[in-house]
């Protein structure tokens, strides 16, 4: 096979339907691709192509090694630990990170320093990553209300990041629900934290992005020896928020563990507390 090159890049995306002004979210293999012509620069530049000047294009930039120590062991420069093609494109020219310790991302194009500029400083949101992953101004909500596309080069889907969001935000819609209850503190308490364990809604991707592609709402194409695919980020969200809020327990990642019954007993609780 020959070597990929920008233009296969670009007609690729093209068909997954990334157009000029997209927000895109890659999440990658960049040795699924096989052989690519002038490295990774060739991929970054056939998706910055393929968004135009009104763009933007995101990689995520995760610490996974050394989880706990996390947020004691951050800085801006720290290696990413989700693939080589994160790693160069965060050090690349033009690129933004944003600042924070588990799960910022780098940006490049229109929208990278607004995308980029807060990453939980000026607000929390509950989370078993910490209260700072998924926040209000996090670059995770930014990307969820543009509706970035998400596209996933050579990885399956459970590499979809937004699952966490949206579980962060189920959650504190839950917890929002029972505010000035005297058991609040009690409910609150036995969810999952950073470093502390509790129960957590833990959605599987799979199952999800199954339904959805049943719908026809994920795109899918070959380029190079990969499978690019994308679903659209709102289209994801919220068919898992429907699924969390419908108590459809399908969508949780250990269906018919002792797990699941507990989450679904706090919720059963929950429940009883907004009734009274």
């Amino acid at each position: 096979m020959s070597a990929v090159t920008k233009n296969d890049i670009t007609k690729a995306l093209a068909e997954l339907g990334i157009k000029n002004g997209d927000m895109v979210l890659v999440h990658s293999s960049f040795k699924s691709l096989g052989p690519v012509e002038d490295g990774a620069e060739t991929v970054i530049l056939g998706f910055l192509d393929a968004v135009g000047e009104d763009g933007t294009l995101v990689f995520p930039t995760f610490t996974q090694n050394d989880f706990e120590n996390a947020y004691e062991t951050w800085h801006l420069d720290k290696h990413s630990d989700t693939g080589y093609l994160t790693n160069y494109f965060r050090k690349r020219e033009g690129s933004i990170r944003s600042d924070q310790a588990t799960h910022s991302v780098a940006a490049a194009g229109k929208r990278a320093a607004w995308l980029t500029e807060t990453h939980g400083h000026t607000s929390k949101r509950i989370g078993n990553m910490g209260d700072t992953a998924f926040a209000p101004d996090s670059p995770w909500e930014k990307m969820y209300q543009e509706n970035a596309k998400v596209v996933l080069i050579g990885v399956n889907s459970g590499c979809i990041t937004f699952r966490h969001y949206a579980e962060s935000v189920y959650v504190e819609d839950c917890l929002k629900r029972i505010e000035g209850s005297e058991k609040y503190d009690y409910m609150e308490d036995r969810i999952g934290r950073f470093k502390k364990p509790g129960l957590w809604p833990s959605v599987c991707n799979e199952w999800a992005v199954a339904q959805l592609e049943e719908k026809g709402l994920v795109k899918k194409v070959k380029c190079g020896e990969a499978e690019l695919s994308m679903v659209e980020a709102q289209t994801f969200v919220d068919f898992v928020l429907s699924c969390l809020k419908n108590r459809d327990n399908r969508i949780l990642w250990d269906i018919n563990n002792v797990w699941t019954a507990d989450w679904a007993a706090w919720v059963d609780e929950l429940e009883s507390l907004q009734s009274k």
